[in-house]
């Protein structure tokens, strides 16, 4: 007659079993985890090219808007401006063309941007515009920044990280 406890042969024979069993599934699930991030990455990846692309192929904001900074620094408050449509007696619409430069000075002098900026602006109020330096984004648009140390145009922006206008 044979008993039904195993014997110790058979102990280790299924310690041995069940380890190698767990040591495949942990390999399985290593794999599957590592698969599963790198396709993560992958996907972020794709979906950040695809939002630099956009940015980057958006002639609208690159020729009709501008981001005012309110201190000579990528990291400081701003708002964005940008021409509005003009309709032409056909009744086509056309982007107005207005200068980077032109269009953040006038929200300084509402203090919409700036050491006085109040959302939304006070009307009949208006503020002193500092000297603006205009540098270009890598996204091709037009950053605008106080230039209080009237720094030469160059150097000013490439000390932003950024490209200077022509």
């Amino acid at each position: 007659m044979r008993s039904i406890e195993p014997t110790e042969q058979e102990f280790a024979a299924l310690g041995q079993a069940l380890l190698a069993r767990a040591a495949t599934e942990d390999r399985r699930r290593t794999l599957q985890r590592r698969a599963t991030i790198a396709g993560a990455i992958g996907l972020v990846g794709i979906a950040g090219m695809g939002a630099a692309w956009a940015a980057l192929a958006n002639p609208v904001l690159r020729d009709s808007a501008a981001y005012c900074y309110s201190e000579p620094d990528q990291n400081s408050a701003f708002v964005t401006v940008g021409a509005p449509d003009a309709e032409a007696p056909d009744g086509t619409t056309r982007q107005q063309e207005a200068e980077a430069v032109d269009m953040c000075a006038a929200v300084w002098r509402i203090g919409a941007v700036g050491p006085h900026a109040t959302q939304p602006p006070v009307d009949g109020i208006e503020y002193e515009v500092p000297t603006l330096e205009a540098c270009l984004r890598l996204d091709g648009v037009t950053a605008v920044f106080p230039n209080e140390q009237r720094e030469a145009h160059e150097p000013f922006c490439r000390r932003l990280g950024l490209a200077p206008t022509d």
